[in-house]
């Protein structure tokens, strides 16, 4: 039994992935035996993927014209070209992109609209990025993890507008910022999207870390923010161990006797699955 366990205040699911699930949880109910469809996966947490599954969520990437039944936009968002095909077809459509995606999207097209060229700093292959770079000009926005990814010399034009995926580090955003503000010919509009519930799992997750022989951060191996989080983490304690489950720490045959254990979980993590890790954690030995 460990000496002492840790757990994140903030670990967990936020608000836009619990409305997202139990959204779909009421549909599932009120739809039985019909046919409900998730436009990609509902959130990056497969446990909660398959139950919902099971109880009758089918997970799609496109739907035909004449399609009946229900759809749910997933928690990340998807492409405006991919929304329009929905809205063109005869399937019911429940919108359950993230508040704070939401306004990603509508910062990306703002500046779009207004003539910036658009920097998104972020992974080109998220989907929320995916998503959200559809509402900007085609040959007017780029993608970047980081300042590193960026040369000044190649983006065309004074007007910059800069926004970023909402999990990432808060850092990378304001450096590519800090970037352009050093070069006195552009005129720079960064629109802050980022999500203030991540940027709490992070700083909070950091500093249990350096405090623990032992860092478990909980979430699916698919999830972008729990990743950001245990990179974070490790960083300042290299015990630093992403799980989706209990049962791999089982199947990492970790001594935990007399050590101090910290517990974090990424935002699509539902409580059920944290509780399993602390009781396992509790009662391992």
């Amino acid at each position: 039994m460990p000496r002492k366990l840790i757990v994140s205040d903030s670990a967990g699911v936020c608000f836009g992935v619990e409305k997202a699930v139990t959204t779909a949880e009421e549909v599932l109910n009120e739809n039985q035996n019909k046919n409900v469809k998730s436009f990609g996966p509902l959130i990056h947490n497969p446990q909660v993927v398959d139950i919902l599954q099971k109880k009758g969520l089918s997970v799609v990437d496109k739907v035909k014209k004449n399609e009946k039944g229900t759809i749910i936009i997933r928690a990340h968002g998807i492409p405006n070209y991919q929304e329009k095909d929905l809205q063109d077809s005869e399937i019911s459509i429940i919108d359950m992109t993230c508040p704070i995606v939401k306004k990603l999207q509508f910062a990306v097209k703002y500046l779009s609209d207004n003539e910036y060229f658009v920097i998104i700093v972020g992974n080109e292959k998220h989907p929320e990025v995916i998503g959200a770079r559809s509402y900007a000009k085609k040959e007017r926005v780029l993608v970047v993890n980081d300042k590193n990814g960026l040369d000044i010399k190649v983006i065309p034009g004074q007007k910059i507008g800069i926004v970023a995926q909402t999990t990432i580090q808060k850092n990378l955003f304001w450096d590519v910022v800090d970037m352009f503000k050093e070069e006195q010919e552009y005129t720079i509009k960064a629109i802050d999207t980022l999500c203030d519930d991540i940027n709490n799992k992070q700083i909070e997750s950091k500093e249990i870390a350096k405090d623990v022989d032992i860092m478990f951060v909980i979430g699916g191996k698919n999830s972008s923010n729990t990743k950001e989080i245990a990179d974070i983490c490790r960083k300042v304690n290299k015990n630093t161990y992403q799980i989706e489950t209990f049962k791999e720490i089982k199947e990492l045959g970790m001594d935990l006797e007399d050590k101090v254990v910290g517990i974090t979980a990424g935002a699509s993590t539902p409580p059920w699955l944290i509780k399993q890790t602390i009781d396992g954690v509790l009662h391992h030995g």
